[in-house]
């Protein structure tokens, strides 16, 4: 019976961000559901294509998942002609687990408000600089949306070691601004160490209810939207497939677990299977309009 062996949850990012911290949550839970580990492993590198690919060729048999996200189904595709794996033929999707957006962060002495910070941007070319996790991710992304949907100009730097040490250049005042996720941004926005400007997405995160969108800031349609979901190896059989979809609702349905997530600004939005893929076909074709309006390649 599924599983008699450890589970190897692979995450295509670095440690301590949020696809890894919900992986974590996650592999507790059916741990403990299924009394075998699932161990997450973190194969970071090359805009997530690294370990997105190892995921995509581990064997069919349940025992290697995948935690993917907008970035590894959505944006690699659209930015990435000679894309080493193919979303749609090489993975079956699991289950949509929900939502997280990104939130435009500043230092606590910088700019007030969205407006604030474009102004001075526009005063001074160049000069803000945004932290990411590399070109082609959320995190780039949505601050190059920011920039050109404003019309400013943005220096990007890209720290290829993960967000996390982007974050901390944002932290000691060393960079301008970043758009990170609310799960990473939210401890260090209640200690008063960083400053949420905009939720980089169409809705206000329930963690943050006061704080405005990025549309409702001035930068009318701005959608930015950015889920993580399991994926199997294409080919898992079926009958496994249905049984962690089954376990996954069970274990993300506890109390205590969507109290958590919800703490953490993630927004639970459990769908199987096929309506897992019809929400990733709707996001892709954002991803693309992002990516061709902000002329990314």
């Amino acid at each position: 019976m599924y599983p008699d062996r450890p589970v190897h949850l692979i995450v295509p990012l670095g440690k301590d961000g949020a696809t890894d911290s919900l992986a974590r949550l996650i592999a507790a839970r059916l741990t403990q559901h299924w009394g075998q580990e699932v161990e997450v492993q973190n194969h970071p590198g090359n805009g997530a294509i690294t370990g997105t690919l190892l995921a995509a060729a581990a064997p069919a048999d349940g025992y290697a998942l995948l935690l993917g996200t907008s970035t590894t189904h959505c944006i690699a595709p659209a930015v990435h002609a000679d894309l080493p794996y193919d979303p749609q033929a090489d993975f079956s999707p699991i289950s949509l687990i929900g939502w997280a957006p990104n939130l435009l962060l500043v230092h606590p002495s910088g700019p007030d408000n969205v407006e604030e910070l474009l102004a001075r941007a526009r005063a001074h070319p160049g000069a803000l600089t945004y932290a990411s996790a590399g070109a082609g991710q959320t995190i780039h992304l949505c601050a190059a949306l920011l920039a050109t949907m404003a019309g400013v100009e943005l220096t990007h730097r890209p720290y290829p070691q993960g967000s996390m040490a982007g974050l901390q250049d944002l932290l000691d005042g060393r960079v301008d601004l970043m758009c990170d996720n609310v799960m990473v941004a939210l401890p260090y926005l209640r200690a008063g160490r960083l400053k949420a400007l905009a939720v980089a997405g169409a809705l206000r995160t329930p963690a943050l209810p006061d704080l405005p969108t990025l549309d409702e800031a001035g930068l009318t349609g701005y959608a930015a939207e950015i889920w993580m979901g399991l994926f199997a190896p294409a080919g898992t059989p079926p009958a496994i497939v249905a049984q962690i979809q089954h376990d996954l609702r069970i274990v993300l349905g506890h109390t205590d677990l969507v109290g958590t997530l919800d703490a953490r600004g993630f927004m639970l939005d459990v769908k199987p299977g096929a309506e897992f893929a019809a929400e990733i076909a709707d996001n892709a074709a954002q991803w693309r309009d992002i990516v061709q309006l902000c002329q990314i390649a």
